[in-house]
């Protein structure tokens, strides 16, 4: 993983910080063997203007000692060349930008660290673009995973604040640094099916109760991905084979879909929410416990298990624990809804 921190700033600093201690504590070691009776400060002030060429002044009075004369001579020689080569390596370090990069992606990482309830986006590609671009308009918190520093620069270029952790996805140590165990989601989308299946298996042992959707371009291993651990397995060419039957078939439920999907005011979605178990409003109406004046929300269905959906239903409908509610709303209506489920961290919201 290509990752700037301070271990990577001490190697390649090391050698240049080496030479020049080495040369100020050869300085003051040749010093005081040549004058015991010299002061600490005075040596330390003669070593460094030697070093430096500075010349203040000859304060030890090396020009009444033949040896410390020769010795100064040499200290100046070796000194000067580790001082240049020293510097001249600082300052390319700098000048190319490496140490701006370690600080912006330690920062980075910081942020990471810091993220619960986020979703993590594993691979940046055709399909992962359009993924961060959703998550981007609908105001998600997410991280990037991405190996390529090209797609990495694209990421960036498109969402300038967003955490873009550079190196293979399905690599263990990533997961730690993109805080996998506090994630509510991950979406595979990495170039091939046998690295998403793997992506699926190594994630789910590192969090059991992360949610994962994944790519696969061959249905053929569907049950595969399920027994790594996949909770939703999308594929782009049945999904495409569906869009073009229903462009022919129900041409106007497409455009509906598509302005809500791709209209300019992006913030509009159709989102979800779950109503557990528990629930003070379980056994109540939604009239009676004001969903829409509330909100402002309609409900437009309700479903137990993703397979099975109420469509058609009145206000004096009955809320069921473990149900889940679809809605059409935009970013502050969600927000609405968040508050008045009163869970705004998580993004299944729990009445």
């Amino acid at each position: 993983m290509k990752y700037y921190n301070i271990k990577f700033l001490w190697t390649k600093l090391r050698i240049p910080i080496y030479l020049l201690v080495g040369a100020l504590f050869l300085g003051i070691i040749g010093y005081h063997f040549l004058f015991p009776a010299a002061s600490f400060e005075k040596i330390l002030f003669m070593t460094g203007i030697t070093l430096s060429t500075v010349g203040y002044g000859d304060i030890l009075n090396v020009e009444s000692n033949s040896l410390a004369i020769y010795f100064t001579m040499a200290l100046m020689v070796i000194g000067m060349g580790a001082v240049l080569y020293s510097i001249s390596n600082m300052t390319a370090f700098i000048v190319e930008g490496n140490l701006r990069n370690i600080f912006v992606k330690e920062k980075m990482l910081r942020r990471a660290r810091k993220m619960k309830n986020h979703y993590i986006i594993c691979g940046a590609g055709k399909t992962g673009i359009h993924v961060i671009k959703e998550m981007q308009d609908t105001s998600q918190k997410f991280i990037v995973i991405e190996s390529e520093p090209e797609r990495v620069q694209a990421v960036k270029e498109l969402v300038p604040d967003c955490i873009v952790l550079e190196g293979d996805a399905t690599d263990d140590a990533i997961f730690e640094l993109a805080n996998l165990r506090f994630a509510s989601g991950l979406i595979a989308t990495l170039s091939n099916d046998k690295d998403n299946l793997y992506l699926c298996l190594s994630a789910k042992m590192s969090n059991p109760n992360v949610k994962i959707v994944a790519r696969a371009y061959d249905m053929n291993i569907y049950e595969k991905f399920k027994k790594a651990g996949a909770d939703y397995i999308v594929s782009p060419n049945f999904i495409g084979g569906m869009r073009m039957a229903s462009e022919i078939l129900r041409p106007h439920v497409v455009s509906f879909l598509d302005t809500m999907l791709r209209a300019h005011d992006r913030s509009i979605r159709m989102e979800e929410s779950f109503i557990c178990e528990k629930s003070s409003f379980v056994g109540k109406t939604f009239s009676e416990i004001g969903f829409f004046e509330s909100t402002g929300v309609n409900v437009l269905a309700i479903s137990q298990d993703r397979l099975e959906f109420n469509y058609n239903f009145s206000r004096e409908y009955l809320i069921q624990g473990g149900e889940i509610i679809i809605y059409i709303c935009n970013v502050s209506q969600r927000k609405k809804v968040e508050n008045f489920l009163g869970n705004s961290d998580s993004k299944e919201y729990s009445i």
